[in-house]
């Protein structure tokens, strides 16, 4: 077997092991690794695909065209500017952080745990860190790009997973990684450099699986980044220019105009 026959077989048996037959949630933005996902959950499980975005945003159009090819049920949740802004204070408690990017990349998840009707939610949270998915991860040598994968993963096992549990146990929900499963972290290790990165291709193993299943089209797309596909930091920039401050000031500039709010 080949390094992509491996690690689709991986794949496969960790997303069968999270549906277990049942309703799921999968976090769809029309990339490769939520379409993997989706189209692996949907021999196992009944599956909706929940995408979130601003009207007209790149997720909302990737998505709609992609779940058509997979013939699953999609459900686009179009969030306004007013809506996007409104959820920031709540998201910052809740993640005990008030940066913009962590907000941006896990407003997406808060959105759907709380709009969702399935208990289980599928996340491709892991990909980028496992098979070099990240842009500056072009600009490294081998050495430092390894380095830098490792950091990453560690990172994200540390915090990132607790994050993402956190915010959907907040609403009853549970959040499962496929990618993140013991047994597709060790077919990774395995990986040499050049099935993750090669000159200026990204993810290529994982390229390679979409292939195997089928989606040469989802295999051959540019990635897009979730807190830009979805428009949510779009929309952060702009508020924080309009209250002319800057974004990492944003959520505290909110928080102090709630409290005026409050006094009046």
């Amino acid at each position: 077997m080949g390094y992509a026959d491996q690690l689709l077989h991986s794949i496969r048996a960790a997303t069968k092991e999270y549906v277990a037959g049942g309703a799921v949630g999968v976090l769809f933005s029309g990339g490769i690794d939520s379409t993997i996902l989706a189209r692996m959950a949907s021999d196992y499980g009944q599956v909706t695909l929940y995408t979130i975005g601003t009207e007209n945003s790149h997720d909302l159009m990737i998505s709609q065209r992609t779940a058509e090819e997979l013939g699953l049920k999609w459900c686009p949740i179009i969030l306004e500017e007013k809506a996007i802004i409104a959820n920031l204070i709540p998201l910052s408690i809740l993640l005990k952080d008030s940066a913009p990017l962590p907000l941006s990349y896990e407003m997406p998840l808060y959105v759907v745990a709380s709009y969702a009707k399935e208990n289980i939610l599928i996340s491709g949270q892991g990909a980028d860190e496992l098979f070099g998915g990240y842009s500056r991860y072009l600009l490294m040598d081998d050495d430092h790009l390894v380095k830098e994968m490792k950091t990453d993963m560690e990172n994200l096992l540390s915090r990132g997973v607790d994050i993402e549990r956190r915010i959907a146990s907040h609403f009853d929900k549970s959040i499962f990684h496929p990618y993140l499963h013991p047994e597709v972290v060790r077919e990774a290790s395995y990986l040499p450099i050049r099935q993750c990165i090669d000159g200026q291709s990204r993810k290529v193993v994982l390229r390679d699986v979409a292939r195997l299943l089928g989606l040469d089209q989802v295999a051959d797309r540019p990635k897009k980044a979730a807190q830009y596909g979805s428009g949510v930091m779009k929309v952060m920039k702009a508020e924080a220019k309009r209250m002319g401050v800057e974004m990492r000031g944003l959520v505290p500039a909110l928080e102090e105009n709630e409290k005026r709010l409050n006094l009046v």
